[in-house]
C-alpha cells in the first residue's frame, strides 16, 4: 500500500510540560524531532499545557490544509477532554476554521500498539536476566486522579492486555494518587522479581523522582541517571527481599513515533 500523502498536513504533538521540571517536555520534543526528520508532514510542532510553546499559541502560523493534533499523553481525561479544546479553541474532534481543518486525535496511550511497546520492554529484561514468569511481577504505574477515574481505567485496560500475553504470572497496576498506591507494591505482590514501568509519557518529576522514591529507590542513584540518559533499566537492587528493575517512562521509547503516526492514520479521511 502506498504511503499516504501528508505533504499538505501539519502535525502538532501536545504534551503536559512543566514550569518546574525541565525534562517534562523532552519526550514530546524528541518524538517531534524524529517525525520531522521523516519529511512526511509539511510542518511538525509541539504545544504544552504547562510550558512554552503554549497550547493557545501552537497553531499560529501553520500553513497547512489539515492539522493533526495528537495528545502525547497516556490517557484520556481532563487534559484531553477540557484543557486542549478550551486552550486551542477546538469545537470537537474536527474544527473547520479559516479554511483549515484541525483534527483532534486520541492520545497515544489509548492505541493498542502501546501494549506491544510495554511488552517489548518487559521481555527485554525477562530474557536478559533469565527470569521465570512464575516468579515475576510486572507493575504498570499510572498517575491516576482522585477527580477522574478515566486514566486509571485506561491503565488497567493496558495491564489486562499485558496479562493476556503471559509475560509474567502477576501483572498489576499502581498509582500516584489513589489505591493501589505505588508505595504499597511490596505488600501487593509476593513475586521475587519485579519489573516496574511507568505508564507515563515523560521522565519528568514523577518518572525521575516521585515513583523511584515511592518504590524505595534513591532518586540520586547513578543508575537512575543512566536510565534517563540511555534508557537502560535501573536494577536490580534488593528491595523488600525482591529484585526490582525500574524502567523509564514508556513515552520515551522511540517506537512511540509509530503510535503517533497510527493515531493520525486512524483519524484520516479517505481523501486525505
Amino acid at each position: 500500500m502506498a504511503e499516504p500523502d501528508l505533504s499538505d498536513c501539519a502535525l502538532v504533538l501536545i504534551g503536559h510540560g512543566s514550569s518546574r521540571h525541565p525534562n517534562s517536555g523532552e519526550a514530546t520534543r524528541d518524538q517531534a524531532t524524529a517525525l520531522r526528520a521523516t519529511g512526511l508532514f509539511r510542518d511538525v510542532r509541539c504545544g504544552f499545557w504547562k510550558e512554552a510553546p503554549r497550547l493557545a499559541d501552537c497553531l499560529d502560523g501553520i500553513d497547512a490544509a489539515t492539522v493533526y493534533v495528537v495528545p502525547n499523553l497516556a490517557c484520556k481525561g481532563y487534559i484531553t477532554g477540557e484543557v486542549i479544546p478550551r486552550e486551542m479553541g477546538l469545537r470537537g474532534p474536527i474544527t473547520e476554521r479559516d479554511g483549515q481543518r484541525i483534527v483532534l486525535c486520541d492520545p497515544v496511550g489509548t492505541h493498542p500498539l502501546m501494549a506491544e511497546i510495554l511488552a517489548d520492554r518487559a521481555c527485554s529484561i525477562i530474557t536478559e536476566h533469565g527470569l521465570h514468569p512464575d516468579h515475576t511481577c510486572l507493575i504498570l504505574v499510572g498517575h491516576g486522579s482522585s477527580r477522574n477515574q478515566v486514566s486509571a481505567i485506561q491503565t488497567r485496560a493496558v495491564a489486562d492486555r499485558l496479562a493476556e500475553m503471559d509475560l509474567a504470572a502477576d501483572v498489576r497496576t499502581a498509582f500516584l494518587e489513589h489505591p493501589p498506591l505505588v508505595d504499597q507494591w511490596s505488600r501487593d505482590t509476593d513475586k521475587a522479581n519485579v519489573i516496574v514501568i511507568p505508564f507515563m509519557i515523560s521522565n519528568g518529576l514523577h518518572g525521575a523522582e516521585d515513583v523511584p522514591r515511592l518504590l524505595g529507590l534513591d532518586p540520586a542513584d547513578p543508575a537512575l541517571a543512566r536510565l534517563a540518559a540511555t534508557g537502560a533499566p535501573a536494577g536490580p537492587p534488593d528491595l523488600a527481599g525482591r529484585r526490582l528493575w525500574y524502567c523509564r517512562a514508556i513515552g520515551c521509547e522511540a517506537r512511540v513515533a509509530e503510535v503517533i503516526l497510527a493515531q493520525v492514520a486512524a483519524h484520516r479521511r479517505p481523501a486525505d
